[in-house]
């Protein structure tokens, strides 16, 4: 693979599919625009020119994109108007990730993404190769060349090794899915931006028809429609990212699969994860249910993220028996500690500080009685949850923070992986003798951080010199003591 190599012609398809889709509300704000300003036939016009202008942009950019890889390194040129030459050498290369899209899929064709530690972007990405091309650039990139002649025996990976999602775990991952409260804000956003175009139309007198004509239950309706239609959305969502998820486990790296409609393989190795986190989300917990992620150093997804999900549902009570099979380094029961009583109150008042200023202005201005501050419950609730939640502690290697925003989360790090510790206290809190512990690992572009705050002074400074004891490259910081 001396030669430079153009992708194949349907990467020119992928890459105007791509323009629409990162400049989708603009053109949909275009179209909206051109349509009611315009006659048909000079709206046929100017759409079939945005068209046309897509497909030209997609052609120039497949034949200015030229690849060729050995066994130490991936070499790009790209670029039509400004000229990009990018080399990757193998020893930086943590992850590559293979996916089938709906286009690729079409043609029997690949996309392949290869990051390196710190990368979130999609400099290096071959949008449209065949499937042997895929698996031969990987086993150059991934363990050089003498990968090539096992190609075969790579794909056959025992039983024991295999980690499928079953269907009832995958429909019940996607009925309760965290996405849902994403879902709904992405609806009533977009609801918020086209209504005005419905008022006169007649999907709004039906829709004002088929519900009920008291104010009240229209807008009880309303919402029940809006929650309703929000669930479905990301039930599908999970369905289609989530299906056949198949987790493989080879001897220096872990392969996650998934997919239905976009195909995607992720590969990551076992020396790059920093840290495994369990969510228990919201409508999740009084299941017993939560999913498992890891942190990985060298992926990055769009949002430079380094999460990597290989578990979407799993028994709360089998998560110690999965990573004691898949990453025994992480199994383990760390002694922990709990912020004390004292710290109850200020995560009471930090959950409901918002909504009681709401709450205070609605009871001074518009004159609603004393009932009102009973929407203050469900804060203060929120806030013993929190605190009931919270819990640090560290055995011999690794060490284990709980917290929760709305998801309960227990992230677990070892040791070695800790690259940055801090310690804080305000000044309320330094008048009560509590500290803040924050730590930070290697994770896509920013890094990720867990933190549990409120705790006793005593236990987080133990906490910090455990982690800076045999870890000369650890970062230690205390802020306000």
């Amino acid at each position: 693979m001396s030669e430079f190599r153009r992708q194949h012609p349907v990467a020119a398809i992928t890459r105007a599919v791509d323009l629409i889709r990162d400049n989708f509300i603009t053109i949909l704000i275009l179209m909206v625009v051109g349509a009611g300003g315009s006659e048909g036939v000079a709206f046929i016009w100017w759409f079939t020119g945005l068209l046309f202008f897509l497909l030209t942009a997609g052609v120039a950019d497949w034949w200015r994109f030229q690849y060729w890889a050995d066994k130490e390194k991936l070499n790009i040129r790209q670029g039509v108007l400004v000229r990009k030459n990018l080399t990757l050498t193998r020893e930086r290369i943590q992850v590559i990730d293979v996916t089938s899209g709906v286009v690729q899929r079409l043609f029997g064709l690949v996309s392949v993404e290869v990051q390196t530690a710190g990368s979130g972007s999609r400099e290096a990405y071959l949008s449209a190769v065949t499937t042997e091309e895929a698996e031969r650039l990987t086993a150059l990139l991934r363990n050089g060349y003498r990968q090539l002649a096992d190609e075969g025996t790579e794909a056959a990976v025992s039983p024991e090794s295999r980690y499928p999602l079953p269907v009832r775990e995958l429909l019940i991952a996607a009925s309760t899915s965290g996405s849902f409260g994403i879902a709904l804000s992405i609806i009533a956003t977009l609801f918020s931006q086209v209504e005005p175009l419905l008022t006169e139309t007649e999907i709004h007198e039906w829709f004002a028809a088929a519900l009920p004509e008291t104010d009240t239950l229209f807008f009880v309706s309303l919402i029940a429609v809006f929650v309703l239609f929000a669930w479905l959305l990301s039930f599908l969502g999970v369905l289609l990212s989530y299906g056949n998820f198949c987790l493989e486990l080879r001897d220096d790296e872990m392969v996650i699969t998934r997919g239905l409609l976009e195909k995607k393989r992720i590969t990551v190795p076992f020396n790059r994860i920093q840290a495994v986190r369990v969510v228990e989300g919201v409508m999740r917990q009084p299941f017993g249910f939560a999913n498992i992620s890891v942190e990985s150093a060298g992926f990055g997804d769009q949002k430079g993220s380094g999460s990597v999900v290989i578990h979407p549902l799993i028994r709360r009570s089998r998560v110690s028996s999965f990573l004691r099979e898949v990453l025994p380094e992480y199994d383990g029961e760390p002694r922990t500690s709990k912020p004390p009583l004292r710290s109850l109150t200020r995560y009471m008042i930090r959950s409901t500080a918002v909504l009681a200023i709401a709450v205070g202005a609605l009871w001074l201005l518009a004159g609603t009685g004393d009932w009102i501050w009973v929407l203050l419950l469900p804060g203060l609730a929120w806030g013993w949850l929190r605190h009931r939640d919270a819990e640090a502690g560290a055995d011999e290697r690794r060490l284990l923070l709980c917290g929760r925003v709305l998801a309960r989360t227990t992230a677990i790090v070892l040791k070695n992986r800790v690259q940055d510790v801090t310690v804080s206290a305000s000044l309320i809190q330094r008048y009560r003798n509590l500290m803040n512990l924050e730590v930070r690992v290697a994770s896509g572009e920013q890094g990720r951080g867990f933190l549990v705050r409120e705790m006793e002074p005593e236990r987080a400074r133990e906490l910090l010199g455990w982690m800076a004891i045999d870890n000369p490259f650890l970062q230690t910081e205390t802020e306000g003591t």
